[in-house]
């Protein structure tokens, strides 16, 4: 067997080496430019191309002279490079009947010792070969790769963007129709707007919230309220710039205001026959603040946009809603949560509408139910131990803010390159029991059951380390190696004791050899059933109970603008993806897998799930009052009219919306002073749904 010693390095393997290392700023390990040289036959070109591409070299290290170790299922068929042996036959001398000897002084010519020289080369340039990009700017700091210096160019040119570079892109009228049922697009007309237009998109997607959107009948102003009101017209003659007035009369401001406007964007958001809407109306009634820096995060700013929508619409339907007069509890969008403490004689019970989760921090921990447990299940190892969080009154909907690591990955210096950050894991549908008051002792056993085999697994992993290396050195590969010389190497020499010894020596190795591998085998199989058990531990029946399928996920690239944000959502069966004006139909593998923005410590940043229903009712329309419904009519008509006649003739359906950029706003008895209604004068018919 060949020994572990490597060769040290000629001077001009020395000089090689200190231009690799110049190359890479002084940082580059002097053993890992050694094996690169020797890989490539100490080709300087090709080793400093390998370098950056992130070849460490490791395929070209001291046991280079042993076979290789092939997959355990695969018969070995020879080594990497045989032990030397004596020659079986005499040298074949090439060179034999050369009559004009061109081939030997060729061989001749190959055998001298060339020098090594530095300079412009006088071939000619190859574009393929070139370590450097003609257009890559030079001065780049000391020791980045060309990954670093994109990305850096990249984040400039992030950072330098203004607001005001964003344009708002107007489309002609023929392609704004909408097509089937192709979701309606949210725009505002101010980009850094985009992050709330797109939190309401996924929120009118939850079946739950958009039947009791439709079902809110405001409740008439008190007799006071009235008396109130004709003391201040008297008064002031003049209208608040937040007032509006409904069908019967009175006005309406402040959260009454707020909830039309969603209830009327909803409307047209169902009904609409135009391919985008303005929300510029919604932003106003919320005075919702602009994502106006890259240095925000949009994370944290939808999140608390999402807490004021679902503040807004649960007091609504509770405190100001003629279809629920006894004032009953909504939980549609929050639900009740604290610490349980039996010390504690009170629970402490907070409303949360969205859970921070921390990503990437760990990558045991890179999938959302994980992610969960690890924020609401106490580590019992760390000091002080904190009470347990759990959850005890379920909503019908529950939205993530996912909230990832800034920190850039680390350099590893085994791959020559930072380490690669992994797609975060969230499922299609997921099951709350295990967070639940009436059921996180069950979940608590399984868990710890769960952690038990976890750690067997790790034992056994440990285990196979052990048997399959030595000091650093794979034993098989070693065994296998020593296989081959007695069997295809080794000779007697007609000595029968050395015939003996060669044969004793193959049986033993040969033993040796499946005694580790059916080891292995059986250290796999018991790992990967142990697995498969932890993983379904919690799926039983008593911990599946409180369902949520997935509904919308909203996404950032790392950028900043307009089109940086986007989402995904689910409506009738489908998965549709809107970044501005443009929807599109994705799969589902897409949502669920998207790697966008991962490079940059972005991506997925908000996921919506609800309670699932029934085929049927989740793809039935909701029942909008008919006057709002009349107003998206006539706006359809208008907005139909103006195309062209050949294109007009071609749409099904005119039962909707407002356009955008909005028409002329014209105020109505039943809405808010808006762009979405015109006057019920207008409106001669009820509007036809019969679709």
């Amino acid at each position: 067997m060949g020994g572990g010693r490597v060769m040290p390095a000629t001077p001009q393997e020395v000089a090689d080496i200190e231009m690799l290392s110049s190359m890479m700023g002084g940082s580059l390990d002097h053993a890992h430019a050694l094996r690169l040289l020797r890989k490539h036959q100490n080709n300087l070109e090709k080793a400093a191309s390998a370098l950056l591409e992130g070849d460490n070299g490791e395929d070209a290290g001291a046991f280079a002279d042993l076979p290789a170790l092939e997959p355990l299922d695969t018969a070995t068929v020879g080594p990497r490079t045989p032990p030397p042996s004596r020659p079986e036959k005499p040298v074949i001398d090439l060179t034999k009947d050369d009559d004009d000897g061109e081939l030997a002084r060729a061989l001749q010519a190959s055998l001298e010792d060339q020098p090594t020289t530095f300079g412009p080369s006088d071939r000619a340039p190859d574009p393929n070969w070139a370590m450097v990009s003609s257009n890559t700017a030079v001065g780049a700091p000391s020791g980045m790769s060309q990954d670093e210096e994109a990305m850096s160019r990249a984040i400039e040119a992030s950072l330098s963007h203004t607001i005001g570079e964003d344009i708002y892109e107007e489309l002609p009228l023929e392609e704004r129709i909408r097509k089937g049922d192709t979701p309606v697009a949210l725009r505002p007309t101010s980009s850094g707007l985009t992050y709330a237009a797109l939190i309401l998109h996924g929120i009118f997607f939850i079946p739950q919230v958009r039947n009791a959107v439709a079902t809110w009948l405001p409740k008439p102003p008190s007799d006071d309220e009235m008396d109130d009101d004709d003391e201040e017209d008297e008064e002031d003659e003049r209208v608040e710039e937040d007032e509006t007035t409904t069908e019967s009369g009175p006005r309406m401001s402040g959260l009454t205001r707020q909830m039309w406007s969603i209830m009327e964007l909803f409307t047209n958001m169902d009904l609409a026959r135009m391919s985008e809407l303005s929300v510029d109306a919604v932003m106003e009634a919320f005075n919702v603040k602009k994502w106006s820096s890259p240095a925000e995060r949009p994370g944290d700013m939808s999140s608390n946009f999402y807490r004021s929508v679902t503040y807004v619409v649960e007091q609504a339907l509770e405190a100001d809603n003629l279809n629920n007069v006894e004032g009953e509890e909504v939980r549609l969008l929050t639900l009740r949560y604290g610490h349980l403490d039996p010390r504690l004689s009170s629970r402490g019970v907070s409303l949360l509408a969205c859970l921070s989760v921390n990503v990437g921090s760990n990558p045991e921990t890179n999938d959302l139910v994980s992610s969960l447990a690890a924020e609401l299940i106490p580590d019992p190892t760390k000091k002080p131990v904190v009470s347990r969080q759990v959850i005890f009154d379920a909503s019908e909907s529950i939205s993530f803010q996912l909230v990832r690591d800034a920190t850039p990955p680390s350099y590893d210096p085994t791959v020559g390159r930072r380490s690669e950050r992994a797609t975060f894991k969230y499922p299609l549908s997921i099951y709350l029991d295990q967070f639940m008051e009436k059921s996180y002792e069950l979940a608590d056993r399984k868990r710890a059951a769960q952690l038990t085999l976890l750690q067997k697994v790790k034992d056994l992993e440990a285990k196979k380390k052990a048997i399959l290396y030595f000091e650093s050195k794979d034993t098989l590969a070693d065994l296998q190696s020593c296989l081959y010389y007695y069997e295809n190497v080794a000779e007697s020499d007609g000595d029968p004791k050395r015939a003996d010894e060669i044969r004793e020596n193959k049986e033993k190795l040969r033993h040796a050899i499946d005694k580790i591998k059916e080891e292995v085998h059986n250290i796999d199989v018991s790992v990967e059933r142990m697995r498969d058990e932890a993983r379904g531990m919690l799926d039983c029946p008593e911990l599946q109970k409180h369902r949520y399928d997935l509904r919308a996920v909203i996404v950032h690239d790392g950028f900043f603008g307009r089109s940086h944000l986007y989402s995904y959502v689910k409506y009738k069966g489908k998965w549709w993806k809107t970044v501005d004006y443009l929807v599109t139909e994705v799969s589902e593998d897409t949502v669920l897998n998207d790697p966008t923005g991962l490079h940059l410590g972005a991506g997925p940043y908000i996921l919506i799930y609800s309670r699932p229903l029934s085929q049927e009712k989740e793809n039935a329309r909701a029942p909008w009052p008919h006057h709002v419904k009349d107003s998206v009519k006539h706006n359809n008509r208008m907005f139909f009219a103006q195309l062209p006649p050949e294109v007009a003739s071609r749409v099904e359906d005119p039962n909707s919306p407002p356009s955008s950029p909005p028409l002329a706003p014209t105020p109505s008895e039943h809405t808010i002073e808006s762009d979405i209604v015109e006057p019920p004068e207008s409106r001669d018919e009820p509007m036809d749904l019969t679709v």
